[in-house]
């Protein structure tokens, strides 16, 4: 709830930041509403698979990305934009070390949301225009629930949610049509943060369950979309 009022605050505050710029002018489209689909490449630790210098890596795979936004320009190219985003990403088991004749597998994927505001840069030039922005706000990470067997030997490995501050830098070019109402855009981003996990638990397949702390990872994404926007 409270990232919804977040983000409600903001564009309300927008509006009355507006008001005291009128002196400013502020040609062309006002407002930007979009959605955005694509590949999320996981970058850094989160795609890693060498545990090898005890860090904690998330042998992510490529996965899908979308995401839907609103923006307001306040003055010239200037404005603020809050933006929800989400990737589903699957856990590269293949990639994990497992005695001989042993098995790994992961139930589910990854599943992270982004949940940003920030400021955001508008150029036009005849029916191209150019978006930057950079956003921050909180990301969420659902990790996948593992399973080991070796020689009968089973354990399943549970992670709580994490969650953690988040932010993202990204770039856009759209065609404009419709007189410059409509908009098909292609758009790079980047959006890195410090995940925090409340803690996980280890179940064998006699039953017994083990519980074990909080820990902490990077989660990295690079995200390419192809999305339609309507500029009013």
């Amino acid at each position: 709830m409270k990232k919804y009022i977040l983000i409600a605050s903001v564009l309300i505050a927008s509006y009355t930041m507006n008001a005291q710029v009128n002196d400013i002018p502020l040609i062309g489209n006002r407002f930007t509403f979009g959605v955005d689909g694509g590949i999320a490449m996981p970058a850094g630790n989160f795609g890693s698979t060498d545990n090898s210098n005890g860090t904690i890596n998330g042998f992510a795979k490529s996965g899908f990305h979308y995401d839907i936004y609103a923006g307001v320009r306040l003055i010239s190219c200037l404005g603020i934009m809050a933006q929800y985003g989400a990737n589903n990403n699957s856990f590269n088991t293949a990639a994990i070390n497992t005695p001989p004749g042993g098995s790994a597998s992961a139930s589910g994927g990854y599943t992270t949301s982004e949940y940003l505001v920030g400021p955001y840069l508008s150029f036009k030039l005849i029916k191209i225009k150019i978006e930057v922005k950079l956003l921050a706000g909180e990301v969420t990470n659902k990790y996948p629930t593992l399973s080991f067997d070796s020689y009968g030997n089973s354990v399943s490995d549970a992670f709580q949610n994490g969650s953690g501050f988040g932010y993202c830098a990204g770039a856009k070019i759209k065609y404009m049509v419709a007189g410059g109402m409509l908009g098909i855009g292609l758009g790079l981003n980047y959006v890195g943060s410090d995940m925090n996990y409340s803690g996980w638990s280890q179940t064998s397949v006699s039953g017994g369950t083990t519980q074990y702390g909080s820990f902490k990872t990077s989660v990295g994404l690079i995200e390419a979309t192809l999305g339609l926007s309507l500029d009013i």
